[in-house]
């Protein structure tokens, strides 16, 4: 029972998991054992379990036997990690090869472990194919959009919370391997997160449960960790703040990529200069939110301009902005480019004296935005991708808002489209101009941010010793 299939899996897991052939008995029992049979006699494996590049259809078979067997039938996807954890590495052997790795080159450390995480199925990438998403072509600064459907792992309790390193080989994330590193004389842990909004998505964490922070010292330990990372990464926070977009709070992490962001694609479009710190590159982003952009090589001097920074404009007030300390706050970016420590400080308020634009079109979006979202990818919520479905077929006229007397679907979107297209259209018209109209709210979110335009920008700046060259 079963001997084709967990022969396939384990001679997968030879060729892509590092698993010894020594091993492969124990890793064959520990499978059996999850299965609820008997041990079985390991047969040649066909030829497609040395060629595949995830265990997916590998493991599709052993999950239906469960299923249909009544093995963890509602759990199917935290069985699918714990039968993948039994043919892996072990966390201490994967830090090994990753360190070993990172020694000769960071890069290439980092690929490794984001290959790993694929191919033992931790990072699904069959899965994120399924999220809606697409580039807004129509844009200047080309955002993507992501309609996340992605069900969240499987798991019953997390020991702590989501983030602390206990999870490791919990649930539904036995599969997950993190590597630990040394943040600032700190132990902190990274991970490749299986979302995958932006490339090689991944989570950089403080190996304590310690709450986010902000400040001169967590400063320092995002430098530190563009360090880590390397000249082709970033590594970026939210604010702690209300209404700041952070999801987690209560853990203090870095989000992790690799990858050239829409907003990092913008030029700077004004060049400036700090009469306190003239040696600092500065500048700030053509870009929807209020970006401020400064780099050094000198890390405690960059740092400390960014402290000093980010704590006036925390107190900072005009006839626009009517801020008692608390509603001010920002958003961060750290990058290592060419020796250089490279900070982008985004300005954000909950304090200015004007509608959030977000209110108009809270049936696309109506939470505040993270730095996933600052950085260009709009994240929207799930629903939303039965909703567009709903919502094409009153545009093309397949459904009439006056049958039935049911709710309709982003009934203010739909309105407005109908009164600018004069009435229903094709269905291909009706799905490229729903398109275009969440491409072009999510805009308008985004830009709702920027907290100073050119005009207001320079007295701002003026205030801080900052003049524009």
């Amino acid at each position: 029972m079963l001997e084709q299939e967990i022969s396939d899996l384990l001679a997968y897991a030879q060729s892509n998991l590092f698993l010894d052939e020594l091993d492969c008995l124990q890793a064959a029992r520990r499978v059996c054992h999850l299965l609820k049979i008997d041990d079985v006699t390991l047969t040649e494996p066909a030829e497609e379990a040395d060629t595949a590049v995830n265990p997916n259809k590998l493991i599709e078979p052993l999950l239906a036997y469960a299923a249909e067997n009544g093995v963890a039938a509602d759990k199917l996807p935290k069985l699918k990690a714990e039968i993948m954890d039994a043919v892996m590495l072990k966390p201490s052997e994967v830090n090994d090869l990753f360190s070993e790795t990172y020694s000769v080159n960071k890069q290439k450390a980092f690929d490794w472990l984001y290959e790993y995480s694929i191919r033992s199925g931790y990072v699904n990438l069959d899965e994120c194919g399924k999220n809606d998403r697409w580039e807004a072509k129509e844009l200047k600064s080309r955002l993507e959009i992501i309609i996340n459907v992605m069900p969240e792992a499987a798991t019953d309790k997390y020991p702590s919370c989501p983030l602390c390193r206990e999870n490791e080989g919990f649930g539904g994330k036995a599969n997950l391997r993190v590597v630990s590193c040394d943040i600032g004389g700190e132990e902190w842990f990274f991970e490749y997160s299986r979302h995958q909004y932006f490339d090689k998505h991944g989570v950089l964490v403080c190996g304590s449960h310690t709450p986010m922070s902000e400040g001169r010292e967590t400063l320092e330990k995002l430098a530190f960790a563009a360090d880590f990372i390397g000249g082709d990464g970033f590594v970026c926070m939210d604010s702690p703040a209300e209404n700041s977009g952070a999801h987690n709070k209560a853990h203090l992490h870095f989000k992790t990529g690799f990858k050239n962001t829409p907003m990092f694609r913008r030029d700077i479009k004004m060049r400036i200069k700090s009469q306190e710190y003239p040696y600092l590159e500065m500048g700030i982003v053509d870009w929807y939110s209020t970006v401020i952009r400064f780099a050094h090589s000198n890390l405690e001097k960059t740092v400390e301009f960014a402290d000093k920074l980010i704590t006036a404009w925390k107190s900072y007030s005009d006839e626009r902005i009517v801020n008692d300390g608390t509603k001010n706050f920002v958003s961060v970016v750290c990058r290592k480019i060419a020796g250089k420590y490279t900070f982008d400080v985004v300005l954000r308020s909950n304090a200015l004296k004007r509608p959030r634009m977000a209110a108009d079109y809270e049936e696309i979006r109506a939470d505040a935005l993270s730095i996933t979202d600052i950085l260009g990818y709009i994240v929207l919520p799930n629903k939303l991708s039965e909703d567009l479905k709903t919502a094409q077929l009153y545009l093309d006229g397949t459904l009439k808002a006056e049958e039935g007397g049911k709710k309709i679907p982003l009934a203010k979107t739909v309105d407005r489209l109908l009164k600018a297209q004069g009435g229903t259209v094709t269905s291909l018209e009706a799905k490229l101009n729903i398109h275009d109209e969440i491409d072009s709210v999510c805009e308008k979110i985004l830009a709702s941010t920027a907290v100073f335009d050119d005009k207001t920008l320079p007295d701002y700046l003026d205030g801080m010793g900052i003049r524009i060259l």
